[in-house]
């Protein structure tokens, strides 16, 4: 036998009969997935119940997929217990006083209740005497969480600056979020917290903000830190994840606070969701968590006027720290995943113009070879997948190249695969492709001078067609 870590094992793959896959359910499905088309035979193991987590959400999530994708699958599930025989009066016990056996409400009832449940801020006093709906939330939790712990359910009840949140219709729960008040520090502890002297326990927004991003008013400022969310199966694809979140903000915003904020392990349907409750990216960590598999991204949504500062900053400083990191600690970062994070700008169009258009414009248009150009086309892809005017004119493939290619600076043949191309030829004519639209939209006069001086040369290039395809306006401001 021989371990891999599960990033490595789906980046470099390896020779195998078998894969076993532990707790699998602590790696985000999109690895999985990789797994699974890298190696024929692999076996899944996940703990459903117990101090170990949950694999109910596993099955959720990558099942479909791997029903998909797979030939055949065998489901072997272990009933005897190893560790003390079965039946044994104390693990009851423990189960029932710490809710490990917690489940959500009947998938019935809460398909039935989604349309009329409502958000609102539960009393956690009430809650810890009403044991039916506690395990209503706990089980919600337990199930959308890998390793929910019993130390959670205690935070859950009486952890300092914690709310509980839920969308309910009558006894039926149907969503959940906990949500932590962060922040507030005065200037002189904020100065100690930027400077790395003190780390504050529990504020994990305003810690990384000062830390991480060098923003000081980031542990002054108030945040409201939404730690975990969760949606009934029974209930998704009807908005309730996105209306506890704005519920939650408003209150968040009338109580005086200037941010919300959440940081979770990073996915492009994730990342999306977020977007759409009006958070912008603002960090994600160079490392994959040992566990997940996952990099971490915090995300920052304004409720105030010094909020909206701040998260400006935050957000503008990422975009223009991504791409260089992309060529490092983050080349293995998921092309996708990347191109995710830098949409909806702010785009750095004056950048682009200083390292200069003609270049990528003889590349894109002409015969100009492509490692000639690369100290210009590194701006103009940061900038062309963050310009929300840009969205419908790159596709996927071509935002995967840019990413994998130009960014990342894969070698052609990985660039390629990631793209879903044969090989070289086929991914630089690609490039060249996707870049015209992008050059013929915000280039201007210097693009149009390169265009001219190329066909005087006589060489032939598609014509200005898919101009119109852009937003030919200003570059946009940032989404949020």
């Amino acid at each position: 036998l021989a371990f891999l870590p599960p990033d490595r094992l789906a980046r470099e793959g390896a020779e195998a009969r078998l894969v076993l896959v532990d707790e699998a359910a602590a790696i985000p499905a999109p690895l999985l997935a990789r797994l699974l088309q890298r190696h024929a035979r692999l076996a899944f193991a996940t703990t459903v119940h117990g101090y170990e987590g949950t694999g109910r959400g596993f099955d959720l999530r990558f099942g479909p997929l791997l029903e998909a994708r797979s030939r055949g699958v065998h489901r072997v599930r272990l009933e005897t217990p190893v560790r003390w025989a079965p039946g044994d009066p104390v693990e009851g016990l423990v189960f029932r006083a710490l809710l490990l056996d917690a489940e959500p409400a009947p998938a019935e009832a809460a398909a039935a209740a989604a349309a009329r449940a409502r958000p609102a801020r539960e009393d956690r006093e009430a809650l810890a005497d009403d044991e039916p709906r506690l395990a209503q939330v706990f089980g919600l939790l337990v199930q959308a969480h890998y390793r929910t712990r019993p130390f959670d359910l205690r935070c859950l009840l009486d952890g300092p600056n914690l709310a509980v949140w839920t969308a309910a219709a009558g006894g039926t729960v149907v969503a959940t979020a906990l949500v932590a008040d962060e922040g507030g520090f005065d200037e002189a502890a904020a100065r100690r917290i930027w400077a790395g002297l003190r780390r504050p326990h529990g504020h994990l927004v305003p810690e990384s903000l000062a830390v991480h991003l060098g923003l000081e008013a980031g542990a002054r400022l108030r945040c409201a830190r939404i730690m975990r969310i969760a949606v009934h199966p029974a209930a998704r694809r009807r908005g309730l994840g996105l209306r506890l979140v704005e519920a939650v903000a408003a209150d968040a915003a009338a109580r005086g606070l200037e941010l919300a904020g959440t940081a979770f392990g990073a996915a492009p349907e994730l990342v999306a969701f977020w977007r759409r409750a009006g958070f912008v990216p603002v960090r994600v960590g160079v490392r994959r968590g040992t566990a997940s598999g996952a990099h971490a991204v915090l995300m920052l949504r304004p409720l105030a006027p010094a909020g909206e500062t701040l998260a400006r900053e935050a957000r503008a400083a990422f975009v223009r720290r991504l791409p260089a990191q992309l060529a490092d600690p983050l080349r293995g970062l998921e092309p996708a995943l990347a191109a995710a994070l830098l949409a909806g700008g702010p785009a750095d169009w004056e950048r682009v113009a200083a390292a200069g258009w003609g270049q990528p414009a003889a590349f894109a248009f002409g015969h100009r070879g492509y490692e000639e150009c690369l100290d210009a086309l590194r701006p103009l892809a940061a900038a062309a997948l963050a310009d929300p005017g840009l969205a419908g004119v790159l596709d996927a493939g071509a935002r995967t190249l840019l990413v994998a290619k130009v960014l990342q600076g894969r070698p052609w043949a990985e660039a390629a695969a990631a793209a879903g191309l044969p090989g070289r030829a086929a991914a630089q004519a690609a490039l060249r492709a996707a870049l015209r639209p992008v050059l013929l939209a915000r280039g201007g006069e210097a693009v149009r001078r390169t265009l001219a001086r190329l066909r005087a040369a006589g060489v032939p290039f598609p014509d200005d067609r898919h101009a119109g395809d852009a937003d030919a306006s200003e570059p946009g401001e940032p989404l949020r």
